[in-house]
């Protein structure tokens, strides 16, 4: 193409039309090539060598034309003015087509090149994400609308998968990932090959199509970290053997026993171990980018959540002695800082282990306490009866009036409670040695073991405790004896939380199931006088009166044989008292309640009454204890009386409202007793008259 020699304002019109014409024919010498390249798939006639050069010249003079139109100074309201933007719309309405016609021009000229780099992955990649900006880059909405450049979109897309199989297949011959089953164990190998210039080239050439070695990394996670984490290896890290290889062979058995499980200092020194050797692949891309970061962006994350879950978490200390001596914070907050100094950084995971080992403190404490409790739970769960005797000194029990009258008393509680208390024992020393929120979440853990023990405890010996009146009376000791504890060392615990709810919890628990123990007692009791039936149609007393009578005193019996012993005495005395007061209260009344009264069934009423003035003092270990501590005791002994007396000992007895009778019985009901006992005689009626 010729130089145009512009002259002034006058010849812009003949460089315009000039400068038209020469684009308009670049344009369709490119059409033509492009059409012929990417369309027909036919050779063309023009050499897109000539083609680029004549492209340059042809900007050239563009350039050259604007500068001389934006130069020229016309009047904005003459016609000249107005041929000059026609002019310069024309001009760029040209440039427009010259722009897409050089684009083409563009993308073919790096096709062409990149044909003959043959294997230069890395140079091929290069030039391919060149041509990816020119598609991506879409100055004019006319380009796509080309068949020629939607077929340069699919060529691009082929030599982009072309590339990508050849380095994929060169990066397996240059890094093999190889794993294999047998019966019951799996054997995996890694081989890294020593030439760093051409395994660098293939590495870097990955990276810059940006390949996600996502396959490397499932093999890397599945294959390789995950058992090392899990399970007892063998890990072989060789550099040396091989003069082309860097080998990592790992052999591990598919089922592997729990306890066998490794731990976490063996788990990262084979981390470390594999990390080195895996560093012989990790080639340079720039001072930002390298292949552990690409790795790291598709597997860290993972990686760091495998470790903490499955290992770390496991090997945290649960004891305070294992703690101390443990470096754990020190080695992970160290192996963090080897990952990252292998460059296996992703820029949001880096600090994950660091933050974890920070942490490791406070879940041991959550671990320790958890610890502590599930101990506890374990020492509920034992059986409850053996029994271990207990001084006065030991529980203190605030119902006891031994302790205001100086005298000594005994009981007994389960192994279990007592074993329970030295474990409550030795944590609160752990509290002591401990500060701040440490010291509170043992305490608060303590809190939880007495909650839980008036709930668990209940609940696993249900039928013991409400069918067996020995068991309820072990478990009142037990919930009183640990209410002690608690009384006594509330200065020590106070300054954490208040336990007086679990105090006050744990002697309503005790309490509750002893009431409903007695309760049981009175109920099966009173069953057992339904045989002691009297009606006024009785003659004489039969066997099974005192069948009844003597099977509640049995009962009674069978009840100290299992209290006396381990109820605190002053328990046991108001427990048992209580029954046998209800037990002959219910006997005076049926007593009280006959109209007539013969001298057979009264003679058989005063043989019972002496059995029962026989046995029931014995319930107490002091027998002559029965008339302070039996309010109907007194009365019994006078209903005797006034069985066996005549009407004049029975008037001298009540001797006008001042005698021993008034104690127990009121007037009326001494009246009752004379009607049934004695016949309707005048001296019957002077006793009667006596009585008022």
């Amino acid at each position: 193409m010729e130089k145009v020699d512009y002259k002034p304002f006058e010849n812009v019109s003949f460089s315009v039309t000039e400068v038209l014409s020469c684009i308009r024919k670049h344009q369709d010498e490119v059409r033509d090539l492009v059409r012929g390249q990417y369309v027909d798939f036919m050779p063309s006639a023009h050499d897109y060598h000539l083609l680029l050069d004549s492209a340059k010249l042809l900007e050239v003079e563009i350039g050259e034309l604007r500068t001389t139109m934006n130069q020229l100074s016309v009047d904005k309201s003459s016609a000249a003015r107005n041929d000059l933007c026609q002019y310069q719309r024309d001009l760029e309405e040209g440039v427009r087509g010259y722009k897409i016609a050089k684009k083409l021009l563009s993308i073919h000229d790096l096709f062409e090149a990149l044909s003959r780099t043959e294997n230069s992955y890395e140079k091929r990649a290069h030039m391919l994400a060149k041509i990816k900006q020119l598609l991506n880059d879409i100055e004019d909405p006319v380009l796509p609308e080309l068949h020629c450049f939607q077929n340069m979109i699919l060529r691009y897309e082929i030599e982009y998968s072309g590339l990508i199989n050849d380095l994929n297949t060169q990066f397996k011959k240059l890094v093999m990932l190889q794993q294999r089953t047998f019966h019951n164990t799996k054997s995996v190998t890694i081989k890294i090959c020593k030439d760093e210039v051409q395994l660098c080239q293939v590495v870097v050439a990955l990276l810059k199509t940006q390949h996600n070695f996502r396959s490397v990394c499932r093999f890397l996670l599945d294959e390789v970290f995950a058992p090392v984490i899990v399970k007892p290896v063998s890990l072989i890290c060789d550099e040396k053997s091989d003069d082309e290889h860097v080998q990592i062979q790992l052999s591990y058995q598919l089922k592997v026993a729990e306890e066998l499980r490794p731990g976490y200092k063996t788990v990262l020194s084979n981390m470390i171990q594999i990390f080195y050797n895996l560093s012989n692949m990790n080639a340079v891309l720039s001072e930002d980018e390298c292949l552990f970061k690409v790795l790291a962006r598709q597997m860290k994350k993972e990686l760091c959540e495998m470790l903490i879950e499955q290992c770390l978490e496991r090997d945290i200390p649960g004891t305070i002695e294992g703690m101390k001596d443990s470096p754990m914070v020190k080695d992970v907050t160290d192996f963090n800082g080897i990952l990252t100094t292998f460059n296996f950084v992703d820029g949001e995971n880096d600090t994950r282990l660091e933050e974890y080992a920070n942490s490791i403190e406070s879940i041991h404490h959550k671990k320790l306490c958890d610890n502590v409790l599930e101990s506890a739970l374990e020492i509920m769960k034992r059986e409850s009866h053996d029994m271990v005797v207990i001084e006065q000194h030991e529980y203190q029990f605030a119902s006891s009036t031994n302790t205001a009258t100086g005298q000594s008393s005994s009981c007994m509680v389960t192994r279990t409670a007592v074993e329970m208390k030295k474990f409550l024992d030795k944590v609160l020393t752990e509290v002591q040695t401990q500060h701040g929120e440490a010291a509170d979440q043992l305490v608060k853990t303590i809190a939880t073991i007495l909650e839980r023990y008036t709930v668990d405890v209940p609940m696993a010996n249900e039928k013991l405790l409400f069918k067996i009146p020995q068991q309820s009376a072990l478990f009142r000791n037990d919930c009183s004896y640990l209410n002690y504890w608690l009384q006594k060392n509330d200065d020590k615990l106070k300054e954490h939380c208040s336990f007086a709810c679990i105090s006050e919890s744990l002697k309503t628990c005790g309490e509750e199931i002893f009431q409903h123990q007695l309760s049981s007692q009175r109920t099966q009791m009173l069953q057992a006088l339904n045989g002691f039936e009297l009606t006024n149609s009785l003659v004489e007393l039969g066997s099974e009166h005192q069948r009844a009578i003597r099977q509640c005193i049995r009962q009674f019996e069978l009840l100290k044989n299992v209290w006396q012993t381990v109820l605190p005495d002053s328990v046991y005395k108001q427990s048992i008292s209580g029954l046998v007061d209800v037990f002959l209260r219910e006997v005076i009344k049926r007593v009280q309640s006959l109209e007539d009264i013969t001298t057979a069934i009264g003679n058989g009423l005063v043989l019972l009454i002496d059995i029962m003035k026989e046995t029931l003092p014995k319930l107490f270990k002091e027998p002559s204890e029965v008339h302070q501590l039996v309010k109907q005791w007194t009365k019994l002994m006078q209903l005797r009386q006034i069985l066996c007396g005549s009407l004049v000992e029975i008037t001298e007895l009540w001797a006008e409202g001042k005698g021993p009778l008034t104690m127990c019985f009121s007037a009326e009901e001494v009246k009752h007793l004379v009607r049934a006992l004695f016949q309707n005689t005048k001296q019957r009626q002077a006793c009667i008259a006596s009585i008022a």
